[in-house]
């Protein structure tokens, strides 16, 4: 693509813009596309043709992040370099910002390769500039329906936009993704054979019961959460046999071990949907020939991302914090809550309703919070907070959970410490927040931190000392 004064401007301009704010001590991960895209719209497309190994992209409703940032950590472990949207500004303005700060000012790309996180909604844009040598889809679950509108919707759009010459890295376990790879000839399917939590039948919400090629119900031999498992159609339609199988699953406190033959592999990650991240890494990291090794040491060395199962060691004990942010993610992560079955519970919920949560919160609903209520000796206390902390509270009354074991602060700082309140130290205490109220919870947990603390075995082993 032709560079044209308006290019020159547009890099230029984003540059500058992002230098002035490094030198303000702010991020700037947006700002600079922002200003930069209002002067030349196609620049994103402009500057990615000069990444001649490759982009990658990674997209779907769950697990962006936590795949891109395992992935990052494989391909350093490779001793490759990479432009990235590490922080997550995965819309165009986002995407267009880490390609400019891995250009020169004389226009040059720094490297040569680029991940990229991509927002579902956004994918249509971003192909129509970019072409992606592979695109890694995770899954689709329903998510801020007031924003991607219906999920057949959302498919569609992601499925009709990447192009056909994309190397495909698919979920064989989801339906709704494994679709993808039909009349597609570059494809490469990852999944699970069980998990010691997959279960014959499922009382967990769907989003695919019904077959996306002809409309009868698929019929499952396995669940492993959400639609995801072992499934097959009348019709023909069924789970593709992944070349990369996650075998002999284990899950402790202290991560995940599994084996993909012949070699086995550990990540300090909790949640099985953790897993699903690490095969698509994984999967990906294969495609473009990096060595086992490679990969087993990338993720072993993989430290989580802001609010992705982050440990903090406060005065009081440890916490966990973890976003959440639709049905099926809110309920792996209940699951995990669930897993430490020597230990008592303590939670902090918190819930806004801001346009980056998503209006509508009925989405609560959909949550098997039941799961919480039939655990009444284990749960000492709930802690409902955000904008929406009453909202909470009621659904958590209507799935059991003891009037008594809930409370209600809708202050972040004042709810941390009312979860603390009583406790002994011996209890499992879990964070959960939407997504606005994510980052300035971290933050007070940050301050509260014990300095120099010890940190904690699934630390040690993130940091490849343990």
């Amino acid at each position: 693509m032709r560079r044209t004064s308006r290019f020159w401007f547009a890099l230029w301009a984003g540059k500058g813009i992002s230098s002035i704010l490094k030198l303000l001590g702010k991020k700037g991960t947006t700002l600079p596309g922002k200003i930069a895209l209002n002067l030349e719209p196609r620049l994103m497309g402009m500057l990615s043709s000069a990444y001649t190994d490759g982009i990658i992209m990674v997209t779907g409703t769950n697990g962006k992040t936590t795949t891109a940032n395992l992935l990052a950590q494989i391909l350093k472990a490779d001793g490759k370099t990479f432009a990235f949207n590490q922080a997550g500004a995965n819309l165009v303005t986002g995407i267009t910002g880490a390609l400019l700060a891995n250009t020169g000012w004389g226009g040059q790309a720094k490297v040569k390769m680029a991940l990229l996180e991509v927002d579902e909604a956004t994918v249509p844009k971003f192909c129509q500039q970019v072409i992606p040598q592979i695109a890694i889809v995770t899954n689709f679950f329903r998510d801020q329906l007031d924003r991607y509108g219906e999920l057949d919707t959302t498919i569609k759009l992601v499925r009709d936009a990447i192009p056909p010459q994309t190397h495909l890295i698919l979920n064989a376990d989801d339906p709704l993704v494994a679709q993808f790879g039909r009349d597609r000839v570059h494809t490469l399917y990852y999944g699970v054979e069980q998990t010691p939590d997959s279960k014959t039948y499922s009382t967990e919400t769907r989003e695919a019961r019904f077959c996306p090629h002809c409309g009868e119900e698929l019929a499952y031999t396995l669940y492993h959460y959400g639609q995801l498992g072992i499934y097959a159609c009348p019709c023909g339609y069924k789970r593709p046999d992944p070349p990369v199988l996650a075998r002999s699953v284990k899950a402790s406190e202290d991560g995940i071990q599994f084996k993909v033959e012949p070699t086995s592999y550990s990540i300090a990650l909790q949640g099985y949907y953790n897993l699903y991240n690490a095969l698509a890494a994984m999967t990906a990291a294969k495609r473009i020939g990096i060595k086992d090794r490679e990969i087993q040491r990338g993720l072993r060395e993989f430290v989580p991302q802001a609010g992705r199962m982050e440990q903090f060691i406060l005065p009081q004990g440890p916490v966990t914090l973890t976003l959440v942010k639709n049905p099926t993610g809110f309920n792996q992560v209940i699951q995990t809550v669930l897993s430490r079955k020597e230990r008592p519970i303590r939670l902090l919920i918190g819930i806004n309703d801001l346009a980056a949560d998503g209006r509508d919160i009925s989405w609560l609903w959909d949550v098997d919070f039941e799961c919480l209520g039939q655990e009444e000796e284990r749960i000492q206390r709930i802690v409902c907070s955000g904008l929406r902390a009453e909202d909470m509270a009621v659904r958590l009354k209507y799935a059991g959970v003891p009037v008594s074991k809930l409370y209600l602060e809708r202050e972040m700082g004042n709810a941390l410490e009312k979860v603390h309140e009583g406790s002994e130290g011996q209890e499992s205490i879990f964070i959960l927040p939407t997504y606005t109220l994510l980052f300035p919870m971290r933050e007070i947990l940050v301050n509260k931190q014990i300095k120099g603390s010890k940190p904690s075995f699934t630390q040690q082993i993130q940091r490849g000392e343990g």
